[in-house]
C-alpha cells in the first residue's frame, strides 16, 4: 500500500464500533467494581429495562440500515479505508450519520436495559469521542475529498437529526 493510499481516510481516533464495544465493556466493569444506584433495578418487569430493550433495538436497526446503504452505494464501511462516494439516500436524507445516531441509542439502550449508572457517565464521554474524535476529523476528511458536493451536503443535512 502506497503512502497515499494510507493517508485517504478520515484519520479517526479508533475504529467506531471498536469505541462502542469498550463503552459497553467500561460501563458493565465500572457498574461491578464501585456500585451506584439512581436507576430502578434491571429485570423483565422493569419499565426502565424495556425502553432499554426498546432503545438498543432501533440503535442496532438504524446502524445497519446505515451501513447497507453504504454498500448498496458502493462505498466503505471501514472509517479505516477510504471515502468512494457520498451517501445521501436512505436514512441519510435526515442525518448524515446514521450509523452513529445508531450507536448512540444502542448504548444508551444497553445502559438502560441493564441498569449501569456508570454507563450514563460513559454514554456522554462516548457521544463526545464520536463528535471529536470520529465525526469531526470524517468531516475534515470528507470536506478536502469531495469540495462543493459534500458542503452542499452540510447545508442540507443535519449531523445528528
Amino acid at each position: 500500500m502506497t503512502d497515499e493510499a494510507k493517508k485517504d481516510n478520515p484519520g479517526v481516533i479508533l475504529f467506531p464500533p471498536l469505541i462502542l464495544v469498550t463503552a459497553m465493556a467500561v460501563s458493565l466493569v465500572l457498574d461491578f467494581l464501585v456500585p451506584m444506584s439512581f436507576l430502578p433495578a434491571p429485570g423483565i418487569f422493569s419499565w426502565l429495562s424495556w425502553i432499554g430493550v426498546v432503545l438498543f433495538i432501533c440503535g442496532a436497526g438504524l446502524a445497519i440500515v446505515g451501513s447497507r446503504e453504504f454498500h448498496r452505494k458502493g462505498t466503505n464501511v471501514d472509517t479505516r479505508k477510504p471515502s468512494l462516494r457520498i451517501v445521501d439516500t436512505g436514512p441519510y436524507r435526515y442525518t448524515r450519520n446514521p450509523m452513529y445516531v445508531g450507536m448512540v441509542l444502542g448504548l444508551a439502550g444497553f445502559v438502560l436495559a441493564l441498569s449501569l449508572e456508570w454507563g450514563v457517565l460513559v454514554w456522554l464521554i462516548f457521544i463526545a469521542i464520536l463528535r471529536y474524535g470520529v465525526i469531526a476529523r470524517e468531516e475534515r476528511y470528507l470536506k478536502a475529498k469531495f469540495g462543493a458536493p459534500y458542503e452542499a451536503l452540510l447545508k442540507r443535512t443535519r449531523r445528528w437529526v
